[in-house]
């Protein structure tokens, strides 16, 4: 679902900023492309951002993700990345696929930092699918849209159109894609509430593959440290 107007809009253009600027100097050790240079991302968004960390222990995203979980969760995965048009064929997120962080739920928040209408990649979720699994869900990671459309039909797939300040929240566990840039260009933050660390490849994700966190910005988060359970302090 998406809130509208839910987020201190100066805050994040602030961000948006922030982010630029790093792309622009293009440390190597800040940014890199991936999916074939489909995406560039900002690495570890709450060690090279000022921003991030305010931004994800937000007290309202932690109260959510509580009621959604029946406990408090903590922070997984957070993934901070420009998209732009391009002549690549489609692949990587672009294609419908399920995440397999956990076996159990995953909740996820997304800001847009710009704003994103029909032809800059809105975020797409085949709603209900969640809940109603296509029995072969495991043969393929990605899926192509004739196959999740012949089994949820087009009126299921949402694209999530927002503008900044605006939050979407979702179990992740359905099929869902972020659909191919046409125009324009899409910066989006995104991140993981869970109860467990994530799981990569069927196992818990080691320590030098986890996020980390600066430690002065740790010592700050006073009753929400548990939150940050799962991130490694730097």
């Amino acid at each position: 679902c998406i809130i509208k107007d839910f987020f201190d809009k100066k805050l994040l253009l602030n961000f948006k900023k922030e982010v630029e600027e790093l792309i622009s100097e293009g440390d190597v050790e800040k940014v890199r492309e991936v999916q074939n240079g489909n995406h560039v991302i900002i690495k570890q968004p709450f060690v090279n951002t000022k921003l991030a960390t305010k931004i994800a222990f937000d007290q309202r995203l932690i109260d959510m993700a509580t009621i959604f979980y029946n406990a408090v969760p903590a922070i997984g995965t957070c993934n901070l990345r420009l998209s732009e048009p391009n002549d690549n064929n489609v692949e990587g997120t672009n294609m419908f696929h399920r995440d397999f962080n956990s076996p159990v739920k995953l909740m996820k928040f997304f800001f847009y930092l710009t704003d994103v209408g029909p032809k800059n990649g809105p975020f797409t979720y085949v709603q209900g699918s969640n809940r109603e699994m296509i029995k072969n869900w495991s043969d393929y990671h990605r899926w192509p849209d004739s196959e999740i459309e012949k089994h949820y039909g087009k009126d299921r797939i949402k694209h999530l159109t927002a503008n900044v300040g605006d939050v979407i929240l979702g179990t992740t566990n359905g099929f869902h894609k972020g659909l191919k840039i046409e125009e324009g260009r899409r910066l989006m933050f995104t991140i993981n509430f869970l109860i467990h660390p994530e799981i990569e490849n069927a196992d818990i994700k080691k320590e030098g593959k986890r996020f980390f966190i600066r430690k002065e910005d740790f010592d700050m988060l006073g009753k929400n440290k548990p939150v940050a359970d799962f991130l490694i302090r730097e």
